[in-house]
């Protein structure tokens, strides 16, 4: 496994790049039998997905937005001053009269592949102009951070109002029937003939 890039030095020491862990025995496989879940199980543990999923994307949308907010103030303080700077020296070239780099240890994979997801086809592109124009990208991808930010959460508010909420309220009770897989054949078992004579000979003898 290739090793992340742009790590601290307490991420070097504390991460993993050697070891993978894989189960052998997949909660999934129906092979134990005290895993085996009925249909309403399976619902609410895909509801519990979607939801965990929707909100990681809310989560890491809103920690990129936390991280490019302070960025965005300073290239606005900078340039403030460049102007004023500008001004004082009796005007210029006109344009921006300053630079400025953002550092790539800044912003971690959790935020780069969140300003990915928003640009779709264009993620690649939007990453580069990031790191190239800075000044320029910031504002923009600030902007567009903050109107998907709005967007996921009223998304995610009316998924739990129209399903999520429903489908925890039909599948919670019936879910808890841990026999609704196994009672036709315990029963059907238990009511053979030969199961039926076999009691009576028992209850004969004794």
């Amino acid at each position: 496994v290739a090793p992340c890039s742009y790590r601290s030095p307490m991420e070097q020491r504390v991460l993993n790049d050697v070891w993978v862990s894989l189960p052998v025995g997949s909660e999934e496989s129906y092979t134990f039998r005290h895993m085996r879940k009925n249909q309403y199980e399976e619902n609410l543990f895909r509801c519990e997905d979607e939801r965990f999923e929707i909100d990681m994307v809310v989560d890491s949308n809103a920690a990129t937005l936390k991280r490019l907010e302070p960025i965005a103030e300073e290239i606005k303080l900078l340039a403030k001053d460049s102007e004023l700077a500008s001004d004082e020296e009796g005007g210029g070239l006109g344009g921006q009269t300053f630079k400025y780099e953002l550092d790539r240890r800044v912003l971690t994979s959790i935020h780069l592949h969140a300003i990915s997801r928003l640009y779709g086809e264009s993620g690649k592109t939007m990453l580069t102009l990031l790191f190239t124009n800075p000044t320029a990208a910031v504002p923009i991808i600030l902007r567009r951070l903050r109107q998907k930010d709005l967007e996921f959460r009223a998304g995610r508010s009316l998924l739990h109002q129209r399903r999520w909420s429903n489908v925890a309220e039909w599948n919670y009770h019936k879910s808890l029937d841990h026999r609704s897989l196994t009672w036709r054949t315990v029963d059907k078992r238990a009511t053979s003939t030969r199961t039926l004579v076999a009691e009576i000979k028992d209850r004969a003898g004794h």
